[in-house]
């Protein structure tokens, strides 16, 4: 019986341990930011996403095709996972976008810690000029969510096509941010 006990505890403990050690890395779709790049692109494979490129995966991520990239350490560690929709040359779906990805995230992390909705110069309410705003740097429309685990930020990015635009959604996994920046320090 006291054996049985032991193992119990011992068990519960562990398990107590593995939760706690994810519960120190942010997740994307579930799957915690940690590892290497490839181990976290194997499970992305799994989740039914496909390898279009070297720590590029296309798939589908809050109900739309992107393409996911993977950012890592020289040792191939990930720190980093960036999803990046479609593009599109109409203003008003890229803001409406914009806004429902703001939404979305508000009600799961709480306000943004961050948040901006603004042209760098005066455009007017013309959605051409907008669009050709974004192509010209000049949009910073963005939203950052900064958590225990990391950093989420949510933002308008001008695409390679003129006059189009994406969302671009970043998770940054706060403990092998830090990794990297150490190894970083050690090295100067």
């Amino acid at each position: 019986m006291k054996r049985l006990l032991t193992l119990f505890i011992a068990s519960i403990f562990a398990v107590g341990t593995i939760s706690a050690q994810q519960a120190d890395h942010f997740t994307f779709k579930g799957i915690p930011i940690d590892g290497s790049l490839s181990a976290f692109g194997n499970q992305l494979v799994a989740e039914g996403f496909t390898k279009v490129g070297t720590n590029a995966y296309r798939g589908k991520f809050l109900r739309n095709e992107c393409l996911i990239a993977l950012v890592g350490d020289d040792d191939n560690m990930i720190w980093r996972v960036a999803a990046i929709f479609p593009a599109t040359d109409t203003w008003s779906v890229l803001e409406s976008s914009f806004n429902g990805y703001i939404d979305l995230y508000s009600e799961k992390y709480g306000r943004p810690t961050t948040i901006k909705k603004e042209f760098s110069t005066y455009i007017g309410d013309d959605p051409w000029f907008k669009m050709n705003a974004i192509n010209d740097g000049e949009c910073n429309y963005f939203a950052v969510w900064k958590l225990p685990q990391g950093s989420i930020e949510v933002r308008i990015v001008k695409t390679e096509k003129y006059l189009n635009g994406a969302i671009r959604i970043v998770y940054t996994d706060n403990a092998n941010k830090e990794s990297v920046r150490k190894s970083d320090l050690e090295e100067i």
